[in-house]
């Protein structure tokens, strides 16, 4: 019998968790002075890319877990109707992938949302994401790409999507300083810690 597709938000949750476990004690470090601040930013940077790398696999269990039957994931939606059904964990891959490329591309999440209308009726739950929160994929994936394949490109597609025409002291415009600045102070939260949480609702709202 299939489990609950909630069942992987939820997963998802914990590994969070354990992220930001990480992520506290390296503050804490940090704040005893244990822990040079510039080496504490740096390691924003992979946080997040765990975090985002998390998200992505989350993505691609949802998907495939609703497509399969029996021994897959099923959404507590009416809505959500797969256009065909898969007995085989096996095959659903050899249908997602090509002879080329051996692996899914979730993101850019229009590629997502791409595979969703052909293989969910009314691409349904992928497409249901608001303007906003697709918005809020794009920015996470941009400063992924900036972490993860640091160039000229990617730091001006960064600059563009995420820091914009906002104002920020000189630590702050690199992705790592962007991570560890405050998102707001009542009560006190980074900008990586808003991102984490957002991602956090958006998969939730996959996984009903």
């Amino acid at each position: 019998m299939p489990k609950s597709s909630s069942t992987l938000a939820e997963n998802l949750a914990r590994r969070f968790r354990t992220i930001e476990l990480s992520r506290f004690r390296l503050e804490e470090l940090a704040a005893r002075g244990l822990l040079p601040q510039r080496t504490a930013t740096q390691m924003y940077e992979g946080v997040f890319l765990s975090s985002q790398v998390s998200f992505e696999a989350f993505l691609e269990q949802l998907f495939i877990g609703l497509l399969l039957e029996g021994q897959g994931v099923q959404s507590e939606r009416h809505d959500v109707v797969p256009r065909i059904v898969v007995r085989s964990h096996s095959i659903v891959r050899e249908l997602l992938t090509t002879r080329q490329r051996q692996y899914v591309d979730w993101f850019p999440y229009e590629r997502t949302t791409e595979l969703a209308e052909k293989y969910f009726r009314g691409g349904r739950p992928f497409c249901d994401l608001s303007d906003s929160e697709k918005q809020h994929l794009s920015k996470c994936h941009t400063i992924r790409n900036v972490i993860a394949h640091d160039s000229r490109d990617s730091r001006m597609k960064f600059e563009k999507r995420v820091l914009g025409n906002t104002p920020l002291p000189p630590h702050e415009r690199s992705p790592a300083g962007y991570l560890r600045g405050l998102y707001r102070t009542a009560p006190a939260q980074t900008r990586y810690e808003n991102f984490i949480a957002q991602l956090l609702l958006i998969a939730r709202k996959l996984a009903k």
